[in-house]
């Protein structure tokens, strides 16, 4: 299970007087991206001084700290002791190696388990993106929504460490000191029972749940249509109970599980409860709307992208550490959830792990708790307002999609500080490089002075990627000064898009969302100004890509020129 390393294996071991301070970011960005590395070790004297980590440096990147500062202050064992490495394991998930020093302060090797690869190719994006973009994601997300929506908007949060310290003494499985078989999410049967209020409904709720999935369409994230005993989602959307026809306004709800209603029907969400409310309680012809999903980077997505007007409410329920005093000034309100959490009797009964996994009756009061503020805050009345909707573009870049082409650029040596020159790009199948791709190469740096050649990674093509990468690079050697020739990568002249060309299959939404992320992400980052496009098939299908190409990408100042 577990693999010791002694330290003359290791290859993350530095003495601090190769490490200086002003260039410990670089070097240890340089190990953990490029040389696969997930903890340095800092000697001095043949002693340990202390470590960093991956999430060390991105915290670094993240806070705009001025120094990387070495933790001196690190778990480790004086011999190897898997016991000791396992519990270190259980309790930090995403380490995958345990240091073992000696009582003299001498670094004898570590013990590692296996790397999950997943794990680790999310640290690595996030630290990408915490050194190019410099600041929170969603934070950032959050406040360009604030600025270019025209709804109202409302904000929620929630203290989750208050809220699970009251959950620390959740009853034990079973009684009598027998203990009950974990069914499903750490609860059993009977725990399931008493959270959903209603036996044995937990069976069709897990089978629903497995159930419940999304479709991308140009990166935002829209559920796929079905009708169960828990859900029932159309277009995209699931159902809230007691909609009144024609309504005058709509008060839509975006947020993570609680706001969806992951563990609740559809009568027991907080939409639905809020909605039964209004239709009770005022005269007004209001809707709620649910537009919640499962992760933060789905909802932000669908924000962007809803047509929203002044009539209408957006409820949006974030991260207390999302917060700024600039973002509390561009809300019609902000209000915490935490003592209506704490309020709930039985709270351990009615939370699986998290505030966001919650049941029916959580749902039930912190709708009352919403009906209240909204009232109380006039916010419900529309006089005097538009019914004019807009949306604020037509598509979505994710967390998640940003990190992983920052990631591919920076292994690629795509992300470049120096911005002097003129950038261009060409996206090409070159199955094979041939002297017309040359030439039209040469025309190309007749008006740029740089040019990146983006080569599909369509593993059905007559050659390889590895064949297609070496023929242009070897016929374009005397120009390697000023073209550089890189796999496409996952986002960029997709496999989706290589093959509806080839098949003559036309998908129109993939090839305008590959042109709007050459645009938002790849022009942005490398600093590419020109794409130039040739047809190398000349059928109808390409073409159709290369006009998309012309259509969108000015949208982002890239000019767009055929070869």
């Amino acid at each position: 299970m577990y693999q010791y390393i002694p330290r003359k294996d290791l290859q993350s071991v530095i003495d601090i007087a190769d490490f200086p301070e002003s260039d410990r970011a670089q070097i240890a960005y340089r190990y953990f991206v490029h040389d696969a590395q997930e903890v340095l070790y800092i000697e001095e004297n043949n002693t340990l001084l202390g470590v960093v980590s991956i999430g060390d440096l991105e915290r670094y990147y993240a806070g705009g700290r001025e120094t990387l500062e070495i933790n001196r202050r690190f778990s480790h064992a004086d011999q190897i002791d898997e016991e000791k490495a396992a519990a270190f394991f259980q309790r930090f998930r995403t380490f995958f190696e345990f240091p073992v020093v000696n009582t003299s302060g001498q670094l004898e090797g570590v013990i590692t388990k296996e790397i999950r690869r997943e794990i680790r190719q999310d640290q690595l994006a996030s630290l990408v993106v915490s050194r190019y973009l410099k600041e929170q994601w969603h934070r950032k997300e959050l406040d360009r929504f604030l600025t270019n929506t025209k709804a109202r908007v409302v904000l929620y949060y929630a203290d989750e460490a208050a809220i699970l310290s009251k959950l620390a003494d959740r009853r034990k499985p079973g009684s009598g000191g027998e203990k009950e078989e974990t069914y499903w999410k750490g609860l059993s049967k009977s725990q399931w029972d008493r959270f959903l209020g209603e036996p044995g409904a937990v069976t069709s709720l897990q089978k629903e749940f497995g159930n419940f999935h999304t479709e991308m369409i140009k990166g935002v994230s829209e559920i796929v249509d079905m009708e169960g005993e828990f859900y029932h989602c159309t277009g995209g959307t699931r159902s809230t109970e007691g909609n009144p026809a024609g309504a005058d306004s709509r008060i839509v709800f975006y947020g993570p599980c609680a706001i969806v209603g992951a563990y609740t029907k559809d009568g027991q969400t907080i939409e639905s409860y809020l909605q039964s409310m209004l239709n009770a309680r005022t005269a007004l012809q209001i809707q709620v709307v649910n537009r919640g999903l499962f992760n933060m980077t789905n909802f932000f997505s669908r924000m962007m992208t809803d047509g929203l007007g002044e009539k209408d409410i957006a409820i949006v329920y974030v991260g207390k550490g999302w917060l700024t005093e600039e973002t509390l000034r561009k809300c019609a309100y902000v209000g915490s959830l935490t003592d209506t959490f704490l309020s709930v009797e039985d709270l351990e009964d009615n939370i699986i792990d998290s505030p966001d996994h919650c049941n029916y009756k959580v749902n039930e009061r912190l709708a009352e708790q919403i009906f209240q503020d909204l009232e109380a805050h006039g916010l419900l009345g529309t006089k005097g307002l538009s019914d004019e909707k807009e949306r604020i573009q037509d598509h979505y870049v994710g967390s998640e999609i940003m990190s992983e082409v920052l990631l591919y650029m920076e292994r690629n040596g795509l992300l470049r500080e120096d911005t002097a020159g003129i950038k261009g790009a060409m996206a090409l199948l070159a199955d094979p490089f041939t002297d017309r791709h040359r030439q039209a190469v040469e025309t190309a740096l007749g008006r740029v002075d740089r040019l990146y050649l983006f080569l599909a990674e369509d593993s059905n093509l007559k050659h390889t990627l590895e064949e297609r990468l070496q023929t242009a690079r070897e016929a374009l050697a005397d120009l390697e000064d000023k073209v550089t020739v890189v796999p496409a990568g996952k986002y960029l002249y997709t496999k989706k898009i290589s093959r509806g060309i080839r098949k003559q299959r036309p998908c129109d939404a993939d090839m305008e969302y590959d042109c709007d992320l050459f645009g938002e992400v790849f022009g942005q980052s490398m600093g590419i100004s020109h794409r130039f496009i040739m047809g190398e098939l000349e059928d109808p299908v390409e073409r159709r890509y290369m006009d998309t190409c012309m259509e969108v990408l000015p949208r982002f100042g890239i000019t767009v020129e055929e070869l």
